[in-house]
């Protein structure tokens, strides 16, 4: 099979978060046999050139400083998207526009209407999409699935999530990442940690209808610290920071979430997530907190209850999970998309995305 040639948008060397550099790049560099990095583009092409030298990519590697050159080149088949959110749109519409096919981190678009556009255009150009929601292959999700789908605890009953996380601390945040205080960016605690956790709830229990919803703001004036820590200047958040969540799954079993910005009390752990069954109940526990998509999740456990016997037992889930494990964490699941996209077997697409988005607005309406 010829090899997938792709155009990363977002390959930065100074970006505050580069995404693309540790999700994205271990996996597309690995002798994977299925993909090559064809081009790189940036907001300049020196930028670009300055990727491709800093990353050690081949030298035949081209280097662009505008989506519609990139977009443009026959000579690439896939497209990569791993920008900050606002810039989703605008970079990845050239690229469908041609009817290449294409990869976009989550969120897709910085607000529902852009979703819903770039999902139209992928479908009239017949592209294939992927979108960045990889909570749906991570290893410890899939066998949560697998033990309700198993029957292992019965019919799901009820489930509760409590949840500490979205940024690292409760009330500050880093200057590269103030725009997550500004909402019509697109990219914040509600559409990137609770948006991938509810997600992968989702995923592995069903999708939540009946939706109730309170979001509340409790620190407006956030302080912003500099590279050494010390404070610079205080932004005005619009983003709330506490998050209560009920739905009722397809069967009608109440699920209920609290999702808080910021660190859980000392020695809790970041994420406990029970799902509650007429003949046991499964305890998820992350002391990372829930980016069971991404990074911290080699340290989360699932426990069962068996109510007849009164035991509980400890599920070994990490079996599964020993293929990639010789990438970084945030690279593992991400190559399992990868995998999957190149094989035509289930990945998260587009439409996928716009469903998340729309469920998102219905959350909004309780802030």
């Amino acid at each position: 099979m010829a090899l997938i040639r792709v155009g990363i948008i977002g390959l930065s060397t100074s970006a505050i978060t580069s995404w693309a550099k540790v999700a994205h790049l271990p996996y597309l560099e690995s002798p994977n046999g299925k993909y090559i990095i064809a081009a790189v583009c940036n907001s300049s092409v020196a930028s670009a050139r300055s990727a491709i030298k800093t990353y050690e990519l081949p030298p035949t590697t081209k280097a662009y400083g505008d989506a519609s050159d990139l977009a443009n080149d026959p000579e690439i088949d896939f497209v990569v998207c791993s920008t900050r959110v606002d810039l989703h749109y605008p970079t990845i519409k050239p690229s469908l526009e041609k009817g290449k096919d294409v990869y976009v981190e989550w969120p897709l678009g910085a607000n529902v209407q852009e979703a819903q556009e770039l999902n139209a255009l992928a479908k009239e150009k017949g592209a294939r999409t992927v979108v960045g929601l990889q909570g749906r292959v991570s290893p410890i999700v899939l066998q949560i699935k697998s033990l309700i789908e198993e029957g292992v605890v019965g019919p799901v009953l009820s489930s509760s999530v409590d949840a500490r996380g979205g940024t690292k601390e409760r009330d500050t945040i880093s200057e590269g990442l103030k725009y997550f205080m500004d909402r019509k960016v697109g990219g914040n605690m509600v559409t990137i940690g609770f948006a991938h956790m509810i997600d992968y709830i989702c995923f592995a229990l069903g999708d939540l209808t009946a939706l109730t919803s309170r979001l509340h703001l409790q620190r407006p004036e956030v302080p912003l610290r500099g590279p050494d820590g010390k404070t610079t200047r205080t932004v005005t958040s619009d983003v709330p920071d506490l998050i209560h969540l009920f739905g009722l799954l397809p069967t009608g079993a109440p699920v209920i979430v609290n999702f808080q910005r910021g660190q859980p009390f000392p020695n809790d752990p970041g994420l406990v997530w029970r799902i509650h069954g007429s003949k046991g109940e499964i305890r998820v526990a992350s002391p990372s907190g829930p980016t069971l998509q991404a990074f911290g999740y080699d340290k989360a456990t699932i426990h069962v209850h068996d109510f007849e016997t009164d035991e509980v037992k400890k599920v070994d889930w990490k079996e599964a999970a020993k293929k990639y494990a010789g990438l970084p964490e945030q690279a593992r699941n991400i190559a399992v998309l990868y995998e999957a996209f190149a094989e035509g077997r289930g990945y998260p697409d587009f439409g996928d995305a716009l469903a998340r988005h729309e469920m998102l607005e219905e959350v909004w309406k309780g802030f």
